[in-house]
């Protein structure tokens, strides 16, 4: 009978992303796994499983309330989700549950230790959230990106976090999209979702800069307009995208990076050898501003938004630009990035398909 693979994956790009990476890395290594996904119902209508051919199911999740007072009510939320998550088990007969982490992967990743199914979840950040301290406390072990994230947990194996096979290009085809090689390059990524605060930051700064950078400046697609009319009207040479998919080759003409500090953008850049500004967001339980304090030992610089000027954020791009090549090399022997498939092996492995 063929096994079955379910990866529970978080409701951004940073926890859907690596799930699809690493399904797809499984097939690869073992075409005969069934591999499907499931997580919110706000995910079922993306575009990525469509264009991917892969199988996404809509779960109930439980959030964690933002007022202490609702406290009482999620336990009778609680028992109901727990309950349609165990039918779910039941139903789909999964052979492993893997948990991309975040408030999705509680109750489905507690129903399957339920049901004595085998279960492995991930941390991609350097602190681990909630969820997965909860599931690792019940002795559900914890698939790491940072290896120094041991400390905090029990049962632990140090995987990286999956990035698609994409990265892997090593095109310089810089003409193509219309930059020019006798300019530094400055990409400037806010996360999946994009960064306001970000753009608005570089927007600011942007005039000061253009004689010495080009841009690579990916908004999101709030401010795609807004940001896109700005380089046009003042002349900046530079690819403005609110969203795209080749992300890995425009990484190969960056010297430097502008970003959010969450986890899959950090393994990227480090994996591309690109020293960064990193500017964390500042809700989220302070996960990004630890992974932005573990890449100042790897060549970055952190930057939080309480401190961003124009004028502070020229400063950190002199400091970055101080042994360039030295930090390059530091960033990329961070080795972060599973590229490799570690993580997929280890999952075949529970299986006993390696």
């Amino acid at each position: 009978m063929k096994k079955k693979i379910l990866i529970v994956v978080g409701s951004t790009g940073g926890h859907y992303f690596p799930g699809i990476t690493l399904g797809e890395k499984i097939k690869e290594m073992k075409s005969e796994v069934y591999v499907f996904f499931a997580g919110e119902h706000k995910l079922k209508n993306l575009d990525v499983w469509r264009l991917r051919k892969l199988c996404f199911v809509p779960i109930p999740v439980l959030k964690r309330p933002h007022k202490a007072i609702l406290f009482p009510m999620k336990f009778f939320q609680a028992i109901f989700v727990l309950f349609r998550n165990l039918l779910f088990i039941m139903k789909t007969k999964p052979d492993l549950v893997v948990c991309l982490g975040s408030y999705t992967s509680l109750m489905i990743g507690l129903s399957a230790k339920l049901m004595k199914k085998p279960v492995i979840t991930h941390e991609q950040n350097f602190v681990p959230g909630l969820a997965n301290k909860i599931l690792n406390f019940i002795g559900i072990p914890v698939a790491i990106s940072f290896s120094e994230t041991t400390k905090y947990l029990k049962k632990t194996i140090h995987t990286g976090l999956p990035i698609r096979k994409e990265f892997l290009s090593e095109s310089d085809r810089m003409q193509d999209c219309g930059l020019l090689r006798d300019k530094k390059t400055i990409i400037v990524i806010g996360g999946s979702q994009g960064a306001s605060f970000i753009n608005n930051l570089v927007l600011n700064t942007v005039e000061k800069l253009k004689q010495r950078y080009q841009f690579i400046h990916i908004t999101g697609r709030f401010d795609y307009e807004r940001v896109s009319s700005f380089y046009r009207k003042e002349g900046i040479i530079g690819i403005v995208k609110d969203f795209t998919l080749e992300l890995p080759i425009l990484m190969n003409f960056a010297t430097i990076g502008i970003a959010r500090a969450g986890a899959g953008t950090i393994a990227e850049l480090s994996y591309k050898g690109i020293p960064s500004i990193l500017i964390p967001y500042r809700y989220g339980g302070a996960h990004q501003i630890h992974n932005a304090k573990w890449a100042e030992n790897y060549g970055c610089v952190m930057l939080e938004e309480k401190d961003a000027t124009p004028q502070k954020l020229i400063n950190k791009l002199l400091i970055l630009e101080q042994e360039i090549e030295k930090r390059k090399k530091l960033f990329q022997s961070a080795k972060i990035a599973d590229v490799d498939g570690k993580f997929a092996m280890h999952c075949l492995r529970m299986i006993g398909e390696k």
